[in-house]
């Protein structure tokens, strides 16, 4: 027997003192004694279940219709069940006799209860009860909660929070906080590291006065206290008991309390830490208020109901017990008790209100259901299921099934029972849970249903187990964690014996069950605590046909979970992710204080792809008022903008703090949607402040956009909401096509500039308004774009105006609707027009000066916004790889310069010049900024110099704004450097004023110029000028001049000019250093060689033209020298045609190479002449030797390869000029008198005669030599040779051929006709014919000195007369003799005679 106490003699007395009267409650009327009173009728209404749980009416059809905190905004409409009439929130005491209704109408929306919804959707709901006593709910408390068991309809709604200290007792189901609630002592308090006291409410025998029993989980002390009013009052006296108490029998200081289950009539039963189980009973035979302990014991030997009873010494009844639950049997006041071992073996005993108990057996389901998880999982998985614990059960119903399945002791015949079981696998680090359903009858158990818990927590908490509920009417489980309560809805039974699945084989698969998880904020707890969030949890009768679970939320306080009867669907659906995602933004994210959270959590199975069509799907209906979380009402329509801007908040914060992997596209799109929403805001703002300004108006910009947008695109929204307000309208319900109203702007002005009805001045205040209007909507949009860019997951750069930088940032990315085709129109459009009708309007007394002026200070903004369109279109299409695209943007890009360059400078045109430069400044558009520059400071220049007579006051402000334009120029050049000193000085010295520009930059840009007249080559005409004038750097000018003429200049006059003032310059420059130079002795000799070619060209170019000189233009010109000088190459197609283009150049004056020049005096023909009809400028035959000369003069410039190359084309056509089988044939016959005149006649024998007559082999800087015939072979016969020349291979391969021609033939003169012989003699003959002329010149010195002694004074030849008399000299028909010979020709003595060596 336990030991037990029985109340004191006084303290019994005291406790039915009839005298006393009792403290009265106003928040707690259930607990009042019920006055006497006749009995009621009974009527319809009093079956009606009480206002215990509420379903909002929306609920049950999927939709919703809340807002903060879950209500709607404005009056809550709910459906009532049975009466219309008000039923107050306390429990009702009304003495009725008879049964319960049996009829129940499933989804009925019950009576409201004053609580919060935290979430809902159209499975299950949560709310937050307002009754918690707020003691309960300070951080930190801790405690154990329950609830009265249903049972007992009076009081129903009474919780039970049982702290270290304290027993809190309250109405739970009340409209508001309960302030004053029951409060008791402990009568043996808890420390703060021993497990709390367990404690419940025991209905008292009058049927209206509540109990209280009191278990200390650590010392096993036991407190009853049979009314709670009775022991509330006499708390305040110590010296008196309220109750009785007493101690768990043989209760040893090892063990503690770790469950406490309910058995009705039977007390409690009580679940020890060590295994123990014991009765509890609180009263003894004759009902007087005793403390009894009774330990249920797995039984004897002959208790053998099920063949499989261990012994008792054996320690079974120490195993580790998971939970202990009770059920009635069918035997009036037979109870039975079943207990759950952690191993998975269910003991149960046959007990009653007198603690006799009958141990029935143990039924071990253990290997079976590891089985049964093996078999759930994949093979490879197996290997981790090496143990399964349970953690809880609850029994559910008796079930009449018949037995199948494994075999266990028989008992007899019993009623039959089936448990939820909620079991564990896995090691510490990840655990595995599972819910099954298993069925016992009689010796047989069966495992109906297993499921694993996709949503489970991975870790538990250390202080205790999760714990299943099954509340009735038991369609749904709840698994409560410590964060969070798992709902799980396993298919029906009608389900689960589909006969279909008999009808396919083994890859039938059975409809899945429904699950969730609600999750609780960790924020929400404690700070550091360790202890769950969930403290209990408690199935509630909800007479609905719904299942309802309370859950004790530690500083949260009581919640109520309801999930909807599925009954009717074969398959419980999921819930859809837009419901979730909608969960999460208006009852999570939208909330300041939130309970919940809903993020997504590793065991949602949703694919990415609905996802992104969830979130673009909830908002398009945000912003088109489609949301049932969106109010509609036209009357509201600041704060619903404000509104839909949280919400589309909210909805991206949630995607992307949940779905990290959304595509950009997406992104994108719902941050396009919530730009839509700012500019709106904006638009709603801008309209307010015009009515305010003029509130006698009864129509506005605003208003005519949305009339313009309703006539022509329709509306969406209702009708008669369009009827009463159409601009609210439009706010409502068509923000989704705020684009479109944006350009009925464009039109509105249009026929605006038509209408000539209206006063001018309304017409420029609607174009004021109409202007801003469409910058405030479009700035708000980029500006939201650039600051919310990283919430929207856009990590790419962007401009300070909200425009992506880079192209590449465009990719992949539909059109942005900011500068789609209508757009991109009126972004250009708008400013246009609304700067004609500025300027129709422009200081004129129709219409108000400041009316006028505000138009034309938006201008500018208007223009930024094109601006801003164009680049992001242009960027868009540039980031396509088609060629079409790419087409596109580089016409795009081209009208978007224009049209960039007609705005800014047509806001000069209404005095906005500064406006101007400030927008060229912004998009660095030099060429527009020089021109508004430029043209601001000739006008005021201009106004000057046209009006002498200015006023004084007058001329100052022109000359202070020529300043400011002078100094604006200055800080131009600190601020773009190189591109403003381009496109500055470029429009200044293109214009007929490039002198005054030099001398004014001289002057004041001193350095930008230098820096700007260097940067490029083709400016070294001026730079030349500068450096020389105001830098006096003559190297520096002489360089630029020769780099130009070198590189750049194609006239031949103009090239001779540079190269010659070049040359003076740099011999300037040496005159000018102290320190001598060799850099500069080298430039000018370049220069000489240059200045060689040039002269080389001109004596061609005189000797060509000599021979057209009866032409009357170009082209007959070309056809005579072609006529005269190409019929050496009439054989030779396409270096006749090479010979017809070179000659054009020339003709031309054009620079030509040194290539070009070779090609022209090697192709063309030898024109010699005799007697007077000698022309001036004929060059007698020397073209090959000209060609080496110009070979030699450019040497230095081209490489040894190169020169070796063109030397060998030269020799080789020199070679090839002449018939030499003519020549060889008359040198053979020795009696033809003119074999030695026909010799030489030829061009090798000229070109060698030219050579060793100037001696020009033998100066020391000479860069070519004679090669014989058979070293030209295969010169300029390789691709390779003149790929550099000719890169079309369609020109070069005939040219090749024609090369490889030449080159048989010289080959075939080699090989046939030993043509380098004959060479040798032609060199040989040219030796003696010098060596004669030297020995003629030489006696005709002599006979001149004797005939000056005759005389008497000496006889002085002019050197020309000299230089004809030597060269006079007819040898063999041709004119002859020494040309230079005082220089490189016969050496000569000191009196004038040459010397002989």
């Amino acid at each position: 027997m336990s030991v037990s106490e029985t109340p004191e003699p006084g303290t019994e007395r005291a406790s039915r003192n009839p005298r006393r009267r009792q403290r009265q409650h106003d928040t707690d009327n259930s607990l009042r004694t019920a006055p006497r009173r006749k009995r009621s009728k009974l009527s319809e209404d009093l079956y009606v279940p009480r206002p215990s749980i509420e379903i909002p009416e929306a609920n049950l059809d999927g939709g919703s219709t809340t807002r903060a905190n879950g209500h709607p905004r404005g009056t809550m409409t709910t459906r009532r069940a049975g009466r219309e009439d008000s039923t107050p929130a306390r429990s009702l005491d009304i003495a009725v006799r008879g049964g319960k209704p049996t009829g129940i109408l499933r989804h009925r929306a019950l009576r409201g209860d004053g609580a919060t919804v935290l979430t809902q959707n159209k499975i299950y709901s949560v709310k937050l009860l307002p009754s918690t006593p707020k003691e309960l709910l300070a951080p930190g408390v801790e405690y154990r909660g329950s609830i009265l068991d249903a049972g007992h309809s009076a009081h129903q709604h009474l919780a039970l929070a049982v702290t270290r200290q304290k027993a809190y007792v309250w109405d739970y189901n009340a409209h508001t906080q309960i302030h004053s609630p029951k409060i008791l002592d402990v009568p043996f308090p808890a420390g703060d590291s021993d497990a709390l006291p367990y404690g419940a409410l025991v209905p008292g025998s009058s049927g209206t006065d509540m109990g209280l029993v009191l278990v200390s989980a650590t010392s096993g002390r036991v407190a009853y206290f049979e009314s709670i009013e009775r022991a509330a009052a006499l708390s305040m006296f110590q010296e008196r008991k309220a109750g009785v108490d007493g101690t768990i029998s043989r209760f040893s200081l090892t063990e503690q309390v770790v469950g406490m289950t309910p058995a009705d009539h039977a007390g409690f039963i009580l679940t020890l830490s060590s295994g123990r189980i014991l009765q509890l009973t609180l009263r003894d035979a004759q009902g007087k208020a005793r403390i009894f302990t009774q330990a249920l014991r797995p039984g004897r030997p002959d208790f053998g109901l099920f063949g499989s009873i261990k012994d008792w010494y054996s320690g079974t009844w120490k195993k580790p017990v998971a939970a202990v639950r009770i059920r009635a049997l069918d035997t009036k006041g037979q109870m039975q008790a079943i207990s759950l071992t952690q191993r998975c073996e269910l003991q149960i005993w046959n007990f009653d209100w007198t603690s006799r108990y009958d141990f029935q057996g143990t039924v071990d389901f253990r290997e079976a259901m590891m089985e049964e998880i093996r078999t759930s999982l994949a093979v490879e998985e197996h290997g981790t299921v090496d143990s399964v614990v349970a953690l809880d059960f609850i029994i559910v119903a008796d079930k009449a099934v018949s037995a199948k399945g494994n075999e266990v002791a028989t008992l007899g015949a019993e009623q039959p029972v089936q448990i939820w079981a909620l079991l564990q696998t896995g090691s510490s680090d990840e655990l595995d849970y599972y819910i099954t359903r298993v069925t016992m009858v009689q010796a047989n158990f069966t495992i109906d249903y297993l499921k694993k818990i996709k949503s489970s927590q991975t870790s538990v908490y250390l202080h205790d187990s999760p714990h299943l509920v099954v509340p009735k009417p038991g369609h749904t489980v709840y698994v409560a964690f410590q964060h969070s309560i798992v709902l799980a809805a396993p298919p029906s039974n009608d389900a689960m014996d589909d006969p279909n699945a008999q009808l396919h084989d083994a890859s039938y698969i059975a409809p899945d069950y429904f699950e969730d998880a609600i999750y609780f904020r960790a924020d929400h707890n404690r700070s550091g605590h360790s202890d769950p969030a969930v403290l209990d949890i408690c199935g509630e009768d909800a007479k609905s046909g719904h299942s309802s679970l309370l859950a004790f939320v530690r500083s949260v306080g009581l919640a109520r979970v309801i999930a909807h009867d599925p009954s009717g669907d074969v398959e419980r659906s999921q819930i859809p992710v837009k419901d979730k995602i909608e969960q999460a933004v208006f009852y999570g994210a939208m909330q300041e204080h939130r309970i919940l959270d809903f993020s997504s959590h590793s065991g949602d199975s949703l694919t990415m792809q609905n996802v992104e069509a969830a979130a673009l799907a909830i908002s398009k209906e945000i912003l088109s008022s489609e949301s049932t979380f969106i109010t509609r009402s036209s009357a509201q329509k600041g704060p619903d903008l404000e509104n839909k801007a949280e919400a589309l908040h909210a909805l991206i914060t949630h995607v992307r703090q949940n779905y990290p992997l959304l595509t950009p596209q997406t992104l994108w799109k719902l941050l396009w949607d919530a730009e839509r929403v700012s500019a709106a805001q904006s638009l709603w703002v801008a309209t307010e402040q015009h009515r305010a300004m003029d509130s006698e108006r009864g129509d506005f910009a605003l208003d005519q956009l949305c009339e313009y947008l309703h006539v022509k695109n329709g509306h969406n929204g209702p009708a008669d909401a369009v009827a009463e307000d159409r601009v609210c309208a439009t706010f409502v319900y068509d923000l989704a096509r705020l684009d479109q109203l944006l350009v009925q702007a464009s039109c509105v002005l249009e026929d605006l500039a038509k209408n000539t009805s209206d006063a001018p001045e309304d017409v420029m205040r609607y174009v004021h308004e109409i202007d801003e209007l469409w910058a405030t909507a479009l700035e708000a949009v980029y500006s939201f774009r650039a600051e919310n860019a990283r919430l929207y997951g856009i990590e790419s750069g962007f401009a300070e105006d909200g425009v992506l930088k880079e192209v590449s940032d465009y990719a992949d990315l539909p059109m942005f609707w900011t500068s789609r085709d209508d757009i991109l129109h009126a972004s250009h459009a708008i400013p246009t027009m609304s700067r004609d009708l500025a300027k129709l309007h422009y200081e004129t007394d129709a219409v108000p000066a400041d009316l006028v002026k505000l138009v034309t200070k938006a201008n500018p903004r208007l223009i930024r916004l094109c601006c801003l369109a164009y680049q992001e279109r242009i960027g868009w299409l540039a980031s396509h790889d088609s060629e079409k695209k790419q087409r596109v943007a580089q016409e795009f890009r081209e009208g978007y310069d224009l049209e960039r360059y007609k705005q800014f400078r047509a806001l000069a045109s209404i005095g906005a010049s500064d406006a101007g430069m400030q927008l060229a400044e912004k998009y660095r558009d030099m060429h527009t900024l020089t021109e508004l520059v430029v043209g601001e400071t000739q006008y005021y220049e201009e106004e000057i110099r046209q009006n002498p007579n200015m006023a004084q006051e007058e001329r100052a402000v022109c000359e202070e704004m020529m300043q400011a334009m002078t100094e604006r120029i200055g800080r131009y050049f600190e601020k773009f450097g190189e591109d403003w000193a381009n496109a500055f000085f470029d429009e200044a010295f293109s214009s007929s004023r490039a002198g005054h520009m030099l001398v004014q930059g001289q002057q004041k840009w001193k350095q930008p110029l230098r820096n700007y007249l260097r940067g490029d080559p083709s400016r070294a005409k001026v730079c030349w000028i500068n450096d020389v004038i105001a830098a006096d750097d003559y190297t520096r000018s002489g360089v630029i001049l020769s780099d130009l003429a070198d590189q750049r200049e194609t006239d031949l006059w103009a090239k001779k000019v540079e190269l010659s003032m070049s040359k003076l310059s740099l011999l300037a420059g040496i005159e000018a250093s102290m320190v001598p130079d060799g850099r500069q002795d080298i430039t000018i000799q370049a220069l000489e060689q240059d200045l060689r070619l040039v002269k080389i060209q001109e004596k061609l170019y005189n000797h060509v033209a000599g021979q057209c000189s009866n032409a009357l233009d170009r082209e007959s010109q070309l056809q005579l020298a072609m006529e005269t000088l190409g019929t050496n190459t009439e054989n030779l197609f396409h270096l006749q045609a090479l010979l017809h283009k070179l000659l054009e150049k020339l003709l031309g004056r054009t620079v030509l190479t040194v290539e070009e020049l070779i090609d022209i005096l090697t192709l063309m023909d030898s024109v010699i002449f005799e007697g007077a009809a000698r022309p001036r400028h004929n060059l007698e035959g020397k073209e090959f030797f000209l060609a080496l000369q110009a070979l030699d003069a450019a040497a230095l410039n081209l490489e040894q390869e190169q020169v070796e190359l063109l030397l060998q084309i030269i020799w080789k056509r020199c070679y090839v000029h002449d018939d030499w089988n003519v020549v060889i044939t008359a040198q053979k016959k020795r009696g033809n008198k003119d074999s030695q005149a026909i010799l030489r006649d030829t061009a090798a024998w000229r070109t060698l005669y030219s050579l060793h007559d100037e001696a020009y082999l033998a100066r020391p800087d000479c860069h070519i030599h004679v090669l014989e015939p058979s070293e030209c072979f295969d010169a300029a016969c390789e691709p390779a040779h003149l790929a550099a020349r000719f890169t079309d291979r369609d020109l070069l391969k005939p040219i090749l051929d024609e090369n490889r021609k030449q080159d048989n033939l010289l080959q075939a003169l080699v090989v046939d006709r030993e043509l380098d012989g004959w060479i040798k003699r032609c060199d040989d003959d040219v030796k003696s014919a010098i060596e004669a002329n030297a020995e003629a010149l030489a006696e005709r010195r002599m006979k001149e000195r004797e005939m000056a002694k005759v005389v008497g004074r000496p006889v002085e030849v002019p050197k020309e007369k000299e230089r004809e008399s030597g060269n006079g000299v007819k040898v063999n028909g041709h004119v002859n003799g020494t040309s230079r010979g005082d220089q490189h020709g016969a050496a000569m003595d000191g009196e004038g005679d040459v010397r002989m060596d």
